[in-house]
């Protein structure tokens, strides 16, 4: 019904506008050489919102209001701010083979094209204001940087993707982000971020970036120590006690699971202390049941007699003796060696000759 219809004559359809205020808006906008609904709006006859609504309908797209839509921060973090910003564009969500968009120029193609490219998924439009649409991006890429942290953690956790590192650090103050990785006894110092992040923020890049997590914090009263536990991977094949030693902690189902002597805490993730991500995930009792555990590699306990373990082994790299380079993605270390089976402690200390740093 719309598509056959020009603006002009969709606006008096909808009562927008009468005869008179086309009529006006068509002699206007010759002397001003304006679009038509550009004139009617500096004419005060109709919005901005009102030529967007009447737009999407000649062109038979849905019209959204944009300052009701719950950012997705991963998802527009994708794309470069230059590109949404300066083409009105704001990214709503995607699913596997389409990514959803608002813009107040539905004829925009090369911008379309470009988005298209980057993400590699079909367009699907939506219209809408260009002016809140601008204003909510800028908002967004204000946000203390919100988006180059997600960028930071989602290429931190390539880098240490089959790795023993299982655990990362933020060192959070008023000016900076200190960021560490921690496993197998081996704490990695990485970078250190010069702006300041809040804990719920890097709570909520995680979340973008889809990944699970367990938590810990304090404070030193000038900076907040924030541990983030990635859950990774499941369990469901291996034997009871285990120990499980490459990125990230286990979801073990409703087996029971501790990291009993990481920094000193007994049943650490014990169901009276809930954390964000999986607080169901937790010890069933203060005795440790070692037939039910599951163990990360550097609090087993030393005197283990038949555990099943599945674990990288950590060994200093030697193009640059553990200093960080492009060969050990700035780690410092290899995880090439592999175990798998079922071992004892003393096994595992004659293998891997490296049980003191596991001890640390």
């Amino acid at each position: 019904m719309y598509k056959k219809k020009n603006i002009g004559a969709l606006l008096i359809e909808c009562g927008k506008i009468t005869s008179d205020d086309l009529e006006e808006g068509l002699r206007i906008q010759k002397e001003l050489h304006l679009k038509l609904g550009e004139t009617l709006i500096k004419l005060g006859k109709v919005t901005k919102d009102d030529i967007e609504w009447i737009l999407s309908k000649q062109l038979d797209i849905p019209f959204v209001i944009v300052e009701n839509i719950n950012l997705d921060p991963g998802l527009i973090s994708k794309f470069p701010r230059e590109l949404l910003v300066k083409s009105k564009v704001l990214p709503l969500y995607e699913t596997d083979d389409e990514i959803a968009i608002a813009t107040d120029d539905p004829l925009n193609g090369d911008v379309f094209e470009a988005i298209q490219a980057l993400s590699g998924k079909k367009i699907k439009l939506s219209s809408g204001n260009g002016e809140k649409i601008e204003e909510i991006l800028v908002q967004f890429f204000k946000g203390e940087g919100v988006p180059s942290l997600i960028r930071y953690i989602q290429s931190l956790v390539e880098k240490i993707e089959g790795t023993t590192f299982y655990r990362i650090d933020f060192i959070l103050d008023k000016n900076s982000c200190g960021i560490n990785v921690y496993g197998s006894g081996i704490l990695r110092k990485l970078a250190v971020l010069d702006a300041p992040y809040k804990k719920e923020q890097v709570f909520d890049s995680f979340e973008s970036l889809n990944i699970a997590f367990l938590y810990d914090v304090y404070s030193n009263g000038s900076s907040l120590f924030l541990s983030i536990y990635p859950v990774t991977q499941t369990c469901d094949s291996m034997r009871f006690p285990s120990i499980v030693g490459t990125f990230g902690l286990v979801f073990p189902g409703d087996i029971t699971f501790t990291d009993a002597q990481v920094e000193r805490l007994p049943n650490f993730f014990s169901s009276g202390n809930p954390v964000k991500g999986h607080i169901f995930l937790s010890t069933k009792g203060r005795i440790l049941e070692y037939e039910k555990t599951i163990f990360t590699t550097d609090s087993a306990p030393s005197d283990f007699s038949r555990f099943s373990i599945k674990t990288a082994i950590p060994e200093t790299c030697g193009s640059c003796g553990g200093k960080g380079c492009e060969r050990c993605n700035e780690l410092g270390y290899l995880f090439d060696k592999r175990l798998e089976g079922i071992y004892s402690s003393a096994d595992l200390k004659n293998m891997t000759n490296k049980v003191e740093r596991w001890q640390k």
